[in-house]
Order: structure tokens, then sequence, then C-alpha cells
């Protein structure tokens, strides 16, 4: 439980101090850092390491690399958007951790869904992504993440999420091994999203200070 505390506090602590516009650019560099440190964590505390396993847990990165670099390069299967240089090095417009944040938010969408939701089916987890992804897409703009061409994310981009994300939950429990989960693996969801909604009803309504 005192982990589970420090971590509410760290994240609210984060999103709060982006709020405050407290030295942005330090949470700028570190961010990339947390997105890939959860990523392994989610996966660390769910899988066995095996061969198998992280070969899996690869297919689901490269997957959704291909995705993300279709969608910046080509519009499709998300819409027209363009990924600043805030989230650090990029490869084919890509930044090289937004597979790992693709990678952390599936395992535990999908370890919410039978934790939280009490319905662990990949529907549900999926549905529980692309929920995550409606959060994230309006916080990404106010943080200059990412940012939409017409300012605002289509249809499209979630019926993308929600399919992208089916298949790589798919993938997931087909083929991988899972063992007990702990418990802390659904709040590594939690605390991002409340991270990116403070982050966003913060930057918009609560003006610099002077």
């Amino acid at each position: 439980m005192l982990g589970t505390g420090v971590l509410y506090l760290f994240f609210v602590c984060g999103g709060l101090w982006n709020v405050l516009r407290g030295y942005q650019s330090f949470m700028q560099s570190l961010f990339p850092i947390i997105l890939f440190a959860i990523a392994c964590a989610a996966f660390l505390l769910t899988y066995k390491v095996t061969i198998r396993n992280v070969g899996v847990g690869f297919s689901v990165v490269l997957m959704t690399f291909i995705a993300e670099a279709s969608g910046a390069n080509f519009g499709f299967p998300f819409g027209d958007y363009a990924f600043t240089n805030a989230l650090g090095p990029k490869l084919l417009d890509v930044p090289l951790v937004i597979p790992f944040l693709w990678l952390g938010l599936l395992i535990t969408s999908w370890i919410a869904a039978d934790r939280i939701l009490r319905y662990k089916h990949v529907v549900v987890a999926a549905i529980v992504a692309t929920a995550f992804d409606a959060v994230v897409e309006f916080a990404a703009d106010s943080l200059d993440l990412w940012h939409w061409q017409g300012g605002m994310p289509t249809e499209l981009n979630f019926i993308s999420w929600f399919a992208i994300a089916y298949l790589g939950i798919f993938l997931l429990r087909r083929y991988a091994t899972e063992k007990e989960a702990d418990p802390i693996v659904p709040h590594l969801l939690i605390v991002q999203l409340l991270y990116f909604f403070i982050c966003d009803i913060g930057i918009r309504f609560v003006p610099p200070q002077a």
C-alpha cells in the first residue's frame, strides 16, 4: 500500500508541477523515461520472463510503432497528426517511447479489466485502452506532445485505437504466459490518467504564474 501511495503522490505532484509551469523542461525530459519504466514494470509484474514472452512483447511494440509511423507520415490509420520533439528521439517521425506507451497501456488495461471492472475480456480491455486515449489526446495538445490537423482527433482515431488495442491485447493473451499480476499494475494505468487529466485541465484553465 505504501508503494501505491507513493506512486499516486508522484504523479499527482508531477501533474500539479506542470500546471504551475515549474521547470517544465525537466519534467519534459523525465517523462519519456517514466513511460518506458511503466511499460517495463507492467510487463515484468504481469508476465514471466521467457524468450517467448519477450518476443510477444516486442511484437506488440513493433506493431504499434508501424501503426504510429504510418499515421504520422501518411495520416492512416489514426488521422492527420504530428509529434513534437517533447517525447525525445524519433524514428520515422515517431518518438521511440510511443510504442512502449502502447505496451504499458495494453497490459495495464488488461489487468484493470480484471481487477477493477471484474470482467477480463479482450474487448473490455480494448475499450479501457481507447477510453484512456480519449483523455490523453487532449492532454497531449496541452502538453505539446503531439497535435492534430484541425486541433481535434476524428472518429477514425478512436476506431483505429480500439482495433489496434484489441489486436495487441489479443496477442498478449494468446501467446504470452501470465503470472499472478502484482496488485499495483492497474494503478499504473490510473496514475497516468490522473496525471494527464490534471495537466490538461490545469494548463487550459490556470494562468501561468507571474
